[in-house]
């Protein structure tokens, strides 16, 4: 199982171009770009000392010894003192140069191992995860159809309501499932951290992401990308809380999945310049050569090439200009989109606030949120140029009926351009512990091609 938090991991990322590029601008968008670009100018200033070092050599052994082949005509005084001065230079002064920044890199290196390193993991697995959801979805296990809903007012907060797919993903039979904690699929090599989190954002009501290594029934592991939204009612009660579960280890296999997840970029973005797209995927032969003992520049015999980063897309050019709650809420994850739906009577029940921020009314005059208690069809026929097909309202009603999950493309009015776009809608049936329908989550995904 590769692991993504690892150090070793980490400083592999570290080494790579795009890896590198990916993770200053998620910094930047954090607010934090300082500290990628301390490292990155520290090691070019060690790119600076090791040609230094390089050239006082290669200067002696052209011209100052009596074994140069282009040997100066020096006084054998002069050539002596000079010798020794470039050996004292070169095991002293040299060193000692490189070594100025070295507590501060390491500080700074552990700050950004620690705290965006991670937050940076989570990103690109979202937004992987989210390309997907508008494509090919069969890549990750439970993607669009693995869901569950807690009840947080029963002791505990049990599964209540669970989707066939999250029962296929963990391996447990639904019995086992409802009505149990979802700390069940926690092991111990669990990241403490990262349930502790968790739970501060439910203890807070907050939507978030994690990314937790949890265990199937068999004990097999799986890298769990886990989105958690609370939903209230008209009131403002808290009623359930949503969690979207995607498998993710099945498109992650070895080191190289991992360097390719980590170094993908937002649609429409660049990779930088001059990169070549199989370093996404190599990994270097010595896990050691990080980024940091690479450039600490006398022992380094490979010379680093600097890559330049290449033009940003609109999302990041944006970022700057945003508050950083706009600039966090940019970084949509793969669940964001949703609309909870009451199997019985086809009417919104509840509804994430990436919807309101995602689509435009074309039949209405209001622009504001769906309205708990609409029917799901007059909603997506109001953000679509023409009315849903009697053929597509067939297809979705037979599947639920059937406690199918099914996925339909459709052409939907959204923002910021107004425009329509294609969707691929994800309607995933919710049964209770014997096996009956009761809710259908609905999740939007931006279709991809290619």
């Amino acid at each position: 199982m590769p692991g993504f938090f690892g150090f070793t991991v980490f400083q592999t990322a570290m080494c790579n171009p795009t890896i590198a590029h990916q993770l200053l601008k998620f910094s930047e968008a954090c607010l934090c770009g300082e500290n990628m670009d301390f490292l990155a100018r520290v090691s070019k200033y060690h790119l600076l000392v090791g040609e230094i070092s390089k050239s006082i050599t290669a200067i002696q052994k052209d011209f100052l010894t009596p074994a140069s082949p282009h040997q100066v005509n020096l006084s054998e005084q002069l050539e002596a003192r000079i010798n020794f001065e470039i050996k004292q230079c070169l095991s002293n002064t040299i060193l000692a140069i490189g070594s100025i920044f070295s507590d501060a890199e390491d500080e700074i290196e552990r700050l950004v191992y620690t705290d965006v390193y991670p937050r940076f993991v989570r990103h690109q697995m979202s937004l992987s995860a989210a390309k997907a959801l508008g494509g090919n979805s069969k890549a990750y296990a439970g993607l669009g159809d693995c869901f569950i809903l807690t009840d947080p007012n029963k002791a505990d907060g049990p599964i209540v309501y669970a989707s066939d797919g999250f029962v296929s993903v963990t391996g447990y039979s639904r019995n086992e499932v409802i009505p149990r904690n979802c700390r069940f699929l926690q092991g111990r090599q669990t990241d403490r951290a990262a349930i502790g989190r968790l739970k501060a954002a439910l203890e807070k009501r907050k939507e978030h992401v994690e990314l937790l290594l949890n265990h199937k029934k068999s004990g097999e592991p799986f890298w769990n990308l886990l989105y958690v939204a609370p939903l209230f009612d008209s009131t403002g009660k808290l009623v359930f809380f949503l969690g979207g579960q995607i498998n993710c280890s099945t498109t992650v296999h070895n080191a190289s999945d991992v360097l390719r997840v980590l170094g993908q970029a937002e649609d429409g973005q660049r990779a930088p310049a001059g990169t070549d797209r199989r370093s996404i995927t190599s990994v270097p032969s010595n896990l050691k050569s990080s980024l940091l003992t690479t450039l600490r520049g006398v022992r380094a015999e490979a010379k680093v090439q600097e890559e330049i980063p290449g033009m940003e897309d609109e999302l990041l050019s944006r970022i700057g200009q945003q508050d950083l709650t706009t600039q966090m809420r940019t970084f949509y994850t793969a669940y964001s989109n949703f609309l909870v739906i009451n199997y019985s009577t086809y009417l919104i029940t509840f509804f994430s606030q990436g919807i309101t921020e995602l689509l435009f009314p074309i039949k209405t005059r209001s622009n504001s949120s769906p309205n708990v208690g609409v029917d799901i069809f007059k909603f997506l026929s109001n953000h679509s140029s023409a009315s849903v097909s009697r053929d597509f309202k067939t297809g979705v009603r037979d599947a639920l009926k059937a406690g199918r999950a099914i996925s339909l493309e459709m052409k939907l009015c959204a923002k910021p351009y107004m425009g329509l776009e294609s969707f691929v809608l994800h309607w995933t049936p919710l049964k209770d512990e014997a096996g009956v329908v009761k809710w259908v989550v609905l999740t939007l995904g931006r279709e991809t091609r290619g």
